[in-house]
């Protein structure tokens, strides 16, 4: 993530920095490394709303919500399905994902399709690594398809 920080104004590199070192910690197989990734990524979310508020635009949710049904959709199934199965992590889990959510709506609702389409891939990113932390859900190459819609949504996102 450092070479996506070049050229950028601060809060896009803040939020970018913030997902640097939620990667360090995850990389870590404990509780801890997990529960520090979780916190800075979350960090992140909420400091990617802030960059992305700050750009010129928007408005594009409130002359068409619908837009967000899709997004809203798959929240409320994924966390439909995970709830019995997050046990003690359930309530740092959905607050998580409901700022996951809220960022992604933010690229929707502020930039242009290719920011609206990194809040989606971090969407699908962070889905595919709660399905296999607590759905026990293992695709072919799934750290793979992880790892590239994560790159993918970060660089869309800082533009």
């Amino acid at each position: 993530m450092p070479v996506l920080m070049v050229g950028r104004d601060r809060p896009t590199q803040r939020a970018l920095a913030l997902g640097g070192v939620g990667d360090v910690a995850l990389l870590g197989g404990s509780e801890a490394a997990f529960t520090a990734g979780l916190v800075s990524f979350l960090t992140g979310h909420v400091a990617w709303i802030i960059a992305l508020r700050r750009r010129p635009g928007g408005g594009r949710l409130r002359s068409r919500p619908a837009l967000a049904a899709l997004q809203t959709g798959a929240f409320g199934v994924l966390n439909a399905y995970l709830w019995k199965r997050t046990g003690q992590d359930r309530i740092p889990v959905v607050a998580y994902s409901t700022a996951l959510l809220a960022m992604s709506l933010t690229a929707l609702d502020c930039g242009p399709p290719k920011t609206a389409a990194g809040g989606a891939l971090f969407l699908v990113s962070d889905a595919l690594l709660a399905l296999e932390k607590f759905g026990d859900v293992h695709l072919p190459a799934h750290e793979g398809l992880i790892m590239a819609t994560y790159a993918s949504a970060q660089a869309l996102l800082a533009g």
